[in-house]
């Protein structure tokens, strides 16, 4: 999977969230705001291909955690992307 291309994190209302770049006329009705951790996961992983493992690989490495709970939270981040149309299976 990847992450598609023309999509940008900016901070709106204090939060970040994603937002396309230079396309007018869009659907707005689905927002998808980012923690820090989803937003270090999407700029790691931004113009590469990736697996879900590889994410829940990386958490374990960065952040120390339980790989049972990193495999949990990589699969909640990806399926989010999955289901805003953010991502190229």
């Amino acid at each position: 999977m990847k992450i598609k291309e023309g999509y940008m994190i900016k901070t709106i209302g204090g939060e970040r969230v994603v937002i396309v770049q230079g396309r007018t006329g869009m659907d707005l009705t689905k927002i998808i705001s980012f923690n820090a951790v989803a937003e270090w996961l999407w700029n790691t992983f931004s113009g590469i291909d990736f697996t879900e493992n590889e994410v829940a690989d990386i958490l374990v490495k960065q952040y120390g955690m339980d790989a049972g709970q990193a495999a949990a939270d990589a699969h909640q981040w990806t399926v989010q992307l999955t289901d805003t149309r953010l991502l190229e299976l």
